[in-house]
């Protein structure tokens, strides 16, 4: 748009013109590349943006006055305010990631969530006749999650509208989406690839203590019982899914009943994709030593890579399993995008127009180790 059909469109009335560009933007109808700051400046009428700030010398008459309330400098933060929070919000959607198909998210209230489990005596038992069904005892137990607040400041300054640096602006809104969305990733990755496993941001805690999740000899304080859920076969084919298949057939609940575990995802760095994509994607077995034409079973896991796999542990590493089963990212709020309110003292420090707050807040962490196999350390 520009600032020609911006004036049109705004001597209709401010409050119509602020309504229908906010609609336009959320909409699609206006995006970050039919938009310019000075466009929308000239054609409201190019209003002092600091005139309250301004220490006057002269009397104010009532013609100043009514100039003032005419070149209201409402509409523009209310525009400027709804692009970037489009373009923040589409580059965080946009944005590669694989966290959210790996956790279970659930809304959370405080700092260090305790996420409440039962341990159950569940099974079925027999019921003489015309005796009455005995009734299951619950003990509770649970499982701490950190949560940590992540944000960054997007600023418009004067010369950004002056000398027309939209591009600036949206670039800088971009680069807070995407990190947002890392920030998130990491989060999860954190708990998911136990990146750390000692202190309040451990991957697991049960019952509010660190404790390691993959191990040979991994522990379940609800238990007294320990399992094998850290393997040592490097990815070659799907006899390797078969050793961690071997170890998941071991498992049982906090009773010793056994539990049976669907393999819905397979975890690999990104050096890795390509055997796991062969693996999971082929009808056919990969293995060479098996009859040709013999079916994949493994045929429907779904393959997630991610770099930070290679990067934080290494390029042979791996995982299968139902990660939604094991771990949790308790959400206190998603995605924010906040306008300081004016007169902060940026404004004065930095000729800062106005300022915008993107944040997140939320944490990750297993509830359970027997839901997931790390198939080579």
């Amino acid at each position: 748009m520009n600032r020609d059909s911006i004036k049109r469109l705004y001597s209709k009335g401010e409050k119509r013109f602020v309504a229908t560009m906010i609609n336009l933007i959320n909409e699609g109808e206006i995006t970050e590349n039919d938009f310019s700051l000075k466009a929308l400046y000239d054609g409201i009428g190019a209003p002092d943006l600091r005139k309250a700030k301004i220490i006057e010398n002269r009397h104010i008459t009532e013609k100043d006055v009514e100039i003032t309330e005419a070149l209201s400098t409402t509409a523009f933060p209310k525009i400027t305010g709804a692009l970037i929070n489009k373009v923040v919000q589409q580059s965080y959607d946009l944005e590669y990631g694989i966290g959210d198909q790996l956790v279970t998210v659930i809304p959370s209230s405080v700092r260090d969530e305790t996420v409440v489990g039962f341990s159950a005596d569940m099974e079925l038992k027999e019921v003489p006749e015309g005796m009455e069904y005995e009734e299951g005892s619950f003990g509770e137990k649970y499982h701490k999650i950190k949560n940590t607040k992540k944000g960054r400041i997007i600023s418009l300054t004067e010369e950004m509208i002056k000398f027309d640096q939209t591009g600036q602006m949206v670039l800088q809104a971009k680069r807070v989406g995407e990190y947002a969305k890392s920030a998130r990733e990491k989060i999860i990755l954190n708990a998911v690839l136990e990146l750390t496993s000692s202190g309040d941001l451990a991957a697991w805690r049960p019952a509010g203590t660190a404790t390691t999740l993959y191990s040979n000899t991994s522990t379940d304080p609800y238990s007294d019982d320990t399992l094998d859920n850290l393997g040592s076969e490097a990815l070659a084919d799907e006899t390797d899914l078969d050793t961690a298949m071997a170890l998941f057939s071991k498992f049982t609940d906090e009773n010793g009943i056994p539990i049976h575990v669907n393999p819905k995802v397979l975890l690999v760095g990104v050096s890795l994709r390509g055997v796991a994509n062969k693996i999971c994607y082929s009808g056919q077995a990969v293995e060479k030593t098996v009859p040709a034409g013999s079916k994949n079973i493994y045929t429907g896991t779904k393959v997630l890579a991610t770099a930070f796999i290679d990067q934080e542990l290494s390029t042979t590493a791996w995982f299968i399993g139902d990660p939604k089963k094991q771990f949790v990212y308790t959400e206190v709020f998603p995605l924010q995008v906040l306008q300081a309110k004016a007169g902060n003292s940026d404004e004065f420090k930095k000729d800062i127009i106005y300022s915008f707050k993107a944040r997140l807040y939320g944490g990750a962490g297993a509830i359970t180790n027997r839901y997931m196999v790390k198939g080579n350390a």
